[in-house]
């Protein structure tokens, strides 16, 4: 029996969908539809299935982005995607929005830096490198940095892997305005692409938990929880 994986991402402003059966991609949609999210997804997962002519009770497990991100897109995403699979009764595979961001140059021997705008003056980020059969090796672990702190790594990086480094960014104008100035490396716009989702979770099969137990990849608090602890210390 075929192995049916839907992925699904809405850490950004981006909601991203695949298919992947038995490890192949078969489909992808990739929307910017910014708060649409919540009331769209339905709607664009079933549209999806019915371009190929599959069903949801076909689907063998979701495989799903837990951030980090925007903190409401996030917690759309795992919202629906655990509740679809709670009520087929399959498993949930979690992946972190870094990891599926790198692989698109990781699986090319890239040493991938993923950057995600988290606001405060900082991004999200880690780093991976391709060690083969679809999987990636992780350098820097997903992290909240200030951008001086992750200039540090990406130089280091840049220099032990003969300047072999890229940093895909979620939203290149505003992360590349962080910097003081003009880095060595490229910085490439990149986002989650859901067909290379439901690839990876045929690839982290072995990660598949319940519905239940998946848990969201904040990295660090939401504004509006500083902004309220400002507030109650004055």
């Amino acid at each position: 029996m075929s192995q049916i994986i839907l992925g699904i991402d809405c850490c950004t402003r981006w909601t991203n969908l695949g298919l992947a059966v038995d490890g192949v991609i078969l489909s992808e949609m990739n929307l910017n539809i910014g708060r649409q999210q919540a009331s769209k997804l339905p709607e664009l997962v079933e549209h999806m299935l019915t371009m190929q002519n599959i069903v949801l009770e076909d689907i063998s497990a979701v495989a799903l982005t837990v951030g980090p991100g925007y903190f409401t897109g996030v917690r759309v995403g795992i919202a629906y995607g655990c509740a679809l699979a709670k009520g087929l009764e399959i498993p949930v595979i979690p992946l972190s929005t870094l990891e599926v961001m790198a692989y698109s140059a990781s699986k090319f021997g890239i040493t991938a830096v993923p950057l995600v705008w988290a606001g405060r003056g900082g991004v999200y980020a880690a780093a991976y490198c391709g060690e083969g059969d679809g999987l990636q090796k992780e350098l820097i672990h997903p992290s909240f940095f200030e951008i001086d702190d992750i200039r540090g790594e990406i130089s280091r990086l840049y220099n032990e892997q003969d300047n072999n480094v890229c940093c895909l960014c979620d939203d290149v104008k505003r992360i590349a305005e962080l910097f003081s100035e003009t880095p060595e490396y490229p910085l490439v716009h990149c986002i989650v692409s859901g067909g290379i989702l439901a690839y990876l979770g045929t690839q982290y099969k072995a990660r598949e938990v319940s519905p239940e137990q998946v848990r969201p990849l904040y990295l660090r608090d939401p504004d509006f929880g500083t902004f309220q602890k400002n507030i109650k210390n004055k």
